[in-house]
């Protein structure tokens, strides 16, 4: 009873892998499906195939396709660095260029880019995207530019969500719209700047 309690245990262990191999197959099918034919022309069961699966194997980890979706758009979530302490200029910037660093390449760019497509071409997978994801990143900028109010002598009326939305803004726009060969750095200082100016006491 033992014995055979223990193979079963050996057989579980053993499988996770797999699953997790499957899990990886069916986000980057979905992930490339995205690129090649977009949001709406997809379906369960041509991201099965291009995985490699049975649909059933995708309707035990997601209900649905919106769902799916989004578990595979988080694999293209570039990261913040809220953690950077210091004067508030340079701390957006060092915030800045770390994300610019991210994404300022070739792959980064084509991400990016299939991020923006998708959920511009779907509202409902938008509206999840931006309450699972965008609104508390916004929301983490914000509470860090909260910090700043007195020192930075900051207007107590500035809209913060607003101002972190216009970071983050400024900084895909330079990410989508400039070469991956420019160097983004004094592009990023003067928008930080420009920023700033316009939210300071004067």
């Amino acid at each position: 009873m033992n014995s055979n309690s223990g193979n079963s245990e050996n057989t579980f262990q053993r499988g996770r892998p797999r699953s997790s191999d499957v899990d990886k197959r069916i986000l980057d099918a979905t992930l490339t499906l995205l690129a090649e034919v977009g949001v709406e022309k997809i379906s369960m069961e041509t991201i099965a195939t291009k995985a490699g699966v049975g649909k059933s194997s995708i309707y035990r980890r997601w209900k649905n396709k919106d769902e799916l979706i989004l578990a595979a758009l988080e694999q293209l979530k570039p990261e913040f660095n809220i953690s950077i302490k210091g004067k508030l200029e340079d701390v957006l910037f060092e915030l800045s260029r770390n994300f610019t660093e991210q994404m300022n390449n070739p792959l980064g760019k084509q991400m990016l880019s299939l991020l923006m497509s998708t959920l511009s071409s779907n509202s409902q997978i938008s509206e999840s995207y931006w309450e699972k994801h965008s609104l508390p990143k916004t929301k983490e900028i914000s509470n860090l530019l909260q910090k700043y109010l007195e020192e930075e002598n900051i207007r107590k009326e500035v809209n913060l969500d607003l101002v972190s939305e216009f970071l983050i803004g400024f900084i895909i726009y330079q990410l989508l719209l400039k070469p991956s060969t420019t160097d983004l750095q004094p592009h990023l200082r003067a928008g930080i700047d420009m920023i700033l100016n316009g939210i300071k006491e004067k």
